[in-house]
């Protein structure tokens, strides 16, 4: 039901609330699984991908990690599956370094981004730059 719920509110685009019922399928599946289950696995990874749409990246690097050492175990290294999520592994890690860089970067790039339009990043002054004429 759980589940259910998180992926009814990720399809109405309602993340940060998606991100919660995931979190919390996946509190209830660790409870149930062996830790290098496929299936646990699985939902460690959805719970990762809602985490990245709701722009909680520190949470959802942590699940996609996770969820690829599992799948490393389960499935293997050359799994379609396992390669798009080491994709998203290096994703989710250079938009994390990003965000501990700049945290307003980030953020104007991720609107930018959900709007579908293009955005300049420009060079923030420095002092030493300021030149009174």
């Amino acid at each position: 039901m759980v589940r259910l719920m998180a992926d009814v509110l990720a399809y109405l685009q309602s993340f940060n609330e998606a991100a919660t019922f995931a979190q919390r399928t996946v509190d209830a599946i660790e409870k149930i699984y062996h830790p290098n289950n496929a299936q646990l696995g699985m939902m460690v990874m959805r719970a990762g991908v809602t985490h990245w749409h709701a722009g909680l990246i520190d949470k959802a690097h942590a699940h996609v990690c996770r969820a690829l050492g599992i799948l490393m175990v389960t499935h293997g290294p050359l799994h379609p599956i396992t390669r798009d999520l080491e994709g998203l592994r290096v994703q989710t890690e250079m938009e994390l370094r990003l965000f501990r860089e700049n945290e307003f970067a980030y953020e104007r790039l991720r609107e930018a981004a959900l709007q579908g339009s293009s955005m300049r990043l420009m060079a923030e002054p420095q002092t030493g730059d300021l030149r009174h004429k």
